[in-house]
């Protein structure tokens, strides 16, 4: 389902937006910044309390700079929650300050987030809105991202989403796939020909690869043992890798795209792997007996920002 607001624009319809640290518009002056993917580890001892030390705006021209807004547009009167995911030195020295805007850029109202799970109300009359991360006496953060949600969040990398059919014998695995800054709400698609359905979603960048969490691996090994069918599907290429580990892990039937990320590739881009980790990995793609459901357009994939969503396949999986 997709929302307009007065000018005629999208506005949030998606689970949970995923925010990253702004390259494009951080304090500077004297700052020590190390960027390893998303993650930023920011150093500045000489930062007066109250300096904006990073900020994000609503508006991005992408074609002009050829990313997304920084910041999703929101639905007036609606409750918003927010989780922040950063930690400072020392602890609790920052604070998200948010700027609600008229049609004339003044502002209306301003909104202050202390803790780390927080909620705001955007207002009727405004028009736009920015997001600040506030000095109050850190020295140094470390900042993974913020997550803003139409529903409350829940503190987590992994999610499991119940999306119950008649059948009780049968469950489908789905691998959600993380794109660009969010993550959607499964519940408001239409996938009734998956059947019995668990969706794994998760806010971490690239969804951490999936197979090197432990509460996945423990909760498919709970499932196996509950159902007597069991099938993993994917819709991408995060999701494939998935599909190849678990399938192997499980043995029950996988079914992934043609969107091929090589091994070397998840290797490069994976962290703490454990040995056991990595030659299961070499294993399921040396052994993988997945089924190709779904034909690409021949566009080659990386582990990078995926720009478009394509949960929609789902509604032609015929497995």
């Amino acid at each position: 389902m997709s929302y307009m607001n007065l000018e005629g624009e999208k506005v949030m319809d998606y689970k949970k937006f995923i925010i990253y640290w702004n390259q494009r518009s951080f304090f500077v002056s004297g700052s020590k910044a190390l960027f390893k993917r998303h993650r930023v580890s920011w150093e500045n001892s000489l930062v007066i309390p109250g300096t904006s030390i990073v900020s994000w705006n609503m508006s991005y021209n992408y074609q002009a700079n050829r990313q997304f807004p920084a910041l999703p547009l929101l639905r007036k009167g609606h409750t918003y929650y927010v989780a922040a995911k950063f930690e400072t030195v020392p602890a609790n020295s920052a604070y998200i300050k948010l700027d609600f805007k008229d049609n004339l850029g003044e502002s209306i109202k301003k909104i202050y987030i202390k803790q780390q799970l927080g909620s705001f109300e955007y207002p009727k009359d405004a028009h736009s809105y920015t997001m600040e991360l506030i000095e109050a006496g850190c020295r140094q953060i470390e900042f993974e991202q913020i997550e803003l949600s139409e529903t409350p969040i829940i503190w987590g990398d992994y999610e499991f989403v119940e999306l119950p059919q008649n059948n009780q014998d049968e469950m489908t695995i789905l691998f959600v796939e993380p794109y660009h800054h969010s993550i959607p709400d499964v519940k408001s698609i239409k996938l009734d020909n998956l059947g019995n359905t668990v969706a794994i979603t998760s806010s971490l960048w690239g969804a951490g690869n999936y197979f090197i969490a432990e509460e996945i691996e423990s909760y498919l090994v709970e499932l196996r043992k509950k159902y007597s069918k069991i099938r993993l599907i994917s819709y991408g290429p995060y999701g494939n890798v998935a599909v190849k580990y678990y399938r192997e892990f499980l043995g029950c039937p996988g079914y992934v795209t043609d969107e091929e990320v090589t091994l070397e590739e998840v290797l490069q881009n994976s962290e703490g792997l454990s040995e056991r980790e990595i030659e299961h990995l070499k294993q399921a793609y040396q052994t993988s007996k997945t089924k190709i459901w779904y034909q690409s357009q021949g566009i080659r994939p990386t582990f990078v920002k995926t720009l478009i969503n394509k949960i929609d396949r789902l509604q032609d999986f015929k497995g």
